[in-house]
Formats: structure tokens, sequence, C-alpha cells
């Protein structure tokens, strides 16, 4: 008998593992193409609602296609992408704590912690707006 993933499980590990992707992806778009055309803080407001969009997206269409309750989706998924991405920044990158702790410091300016709520509020709005 093959084991199967509830699904209360997977829709909140895929949404934040393709948050992720998404993220990845275009970070490198940021990295590469936009800071060196426009500058660093251009190029992080130039990709933000790229980002952002993007994922609402994607939260909005799982949150229309998938059984668990929004609220576990999205905040499943950001708990899954913030996993993922401080793994990747703190034992990869080798950033210090405090470097990582900074990208969510929204009085330095941080944009991330917007992008967080508006991922966990999206499969939400999924919901919200079925046909019924």
């Amino acid at each position: 008998m093959k084991a199967r993933i509830p699904s209360q499980f997977l829709w909140p590990f895929a949404y934040g593992a393709a948050a992720f992707s998404i993220g990845f992806l275009l970070g490198m778009l940021r990295e590469l193409v936009l800071i060196p055309a426009f500058g660093e803080r251009a190029g992080h407001l130039i990709e933000f609602p790229l980002v952002t969009g993007t994922v609402a997206m994607l939260g909005i269409w799982a949150g229309r296609r998938a059984s668990p309750p929004g609220i576990l989706i999205g905040l499943g998924g950001v708990a899954v992408l913030v996993l993922l991405e401080s793994s990747l920044a703190l034992a990869v990158m080798g950033q210090t704590l405090s470097e990582y702790l900074a990208h969510y410091d929204i009085t330095a300016g941080a944009l991330f912690p917007f992008g967080l709520a508006i991922m966990a509020l999206a499969p939400i709005l999924g919901k919200r707006s079925r046909p019924v």
C-alpha cells in the first residue's frame, strides 16, 4: 500500500516551495539585471511587486482548488518559505543571523514582511472568490 500525503500538508508545502522557487528565480533577475541597471534600492522596488503579485496569484489559485482551509495553506506556505529561505541564507550563503533578520526590519524599508502577509492572505481570498 502506497503512503499518501494528506492534502492539509501537501498544499501548504507545495505553496511555500513554489513561492520560494518564484522568489529565487526573480531574485536572480534582480541581482543580475535590475540592480546593475537601476541600482540597489530601485532593483528591489521593481522586483517586489513581480514576486508578490506572482505568489499572490498562485495563492488565490491554490485557495480556489484546495480542500484545506485558506488560512492553513497561507500560513503553512509562509512557514515553508521562511524555513527554505532562512536555510539558504544562513547555511548556504553564510549570512549571520543579524544580516538575515535585517530583511524583516520594516523600519529600515524592508518589504519582505509585507510580501509574507500578502502570501498568507492570498489563499483566503481564493476561497472567498471561489464560484459557488
